[in-house]
């Protein structure tokens, strides 16, 4: 299957997601699940309404955040935006100039969910341990190797991608978990320390 993905290969394109009132609106808005305006996304991150419709353009030109509908409140067209369903690739692949920001971006990341996960743990541990006793999943850390074929790879790469993007948006009775998953050919590694 092939995802409308937004792959992060210019200076400029790098710049717009590093920028970490960038990073916290786009998480922001995953986390809400739902449309919602410049203004609400400013009261809530605590910054203008001037700032927040800068940083929301950016995203919008670089195609991460889209408008999904209007609406006429008091008088006054209120926009609402969403994160679209695109996939978006740091670019790790590429080997460019800009390998070690992206780098740099992607350990930030992984930081950024591993210390929320840490957070709720340390705050919350009795609580989530009867959770988990009763059979109720709301923190865990999976780490192991999987052997697969590289049509086997795709296919895993296909079913997580589609899960995600089908639950991308909140509903009534769902909550916002955040993940970071990191996937690679162990093998690859493996050789490369072989062969020195």
């Amino acid at each position: 299957m092939v995802y409308d993905k937004i792959v992060i290969a210019s200076d400029k394109d790098l710049k717009v997601v590093m920028s970490p009132i960038r990073q916290k609106i786009m998480k922001f808005m995953r986390v809400e699940g739902k449309p919602v305006t410049s203004k609400y996304i400013a009261d809530r991150l605590n910054i203008t309404p001037s700032s927040a419709r800068h940083h929301i353009k950016l995203l919008e030109q670089l195609g991460i955040i889209k408008t999904d509908h209007c609406e006429i409140i008091n008088g006054i067209t209120a926009k609402y935006l969403t994160i679209t369903d695109k996939t978006v690739s740091l670019g790790q692949n590429l080997n460019d100039e800009l390998s070690e920001e992206r780098d740099i971006l992607a350990r930030n990341m992984i930081y950024e969910t591993y210390n929320g996960f840490q957070n709720l743990i340390k705050d919350n541990r009795t609580h989530l341990t009867d959770e988990f006793n009763k059979g109720n999943i709301f923190a865990d850390v999976l780490s192991g190797v999987v052997h697969l074929t590289e049509k086997e790879a795709n296919e895993l790469y296909d079913i997580i991608n589609t899960f995600i993007n089908s639950h991308s948006k909140s509903t009534e009775t769902s909550h916002p978990f955040e993940y970071a998953l990191i996937a690679y050919r162990a093998d690859l590694i493996e050789n490369e320390v072989r062969s020195k």
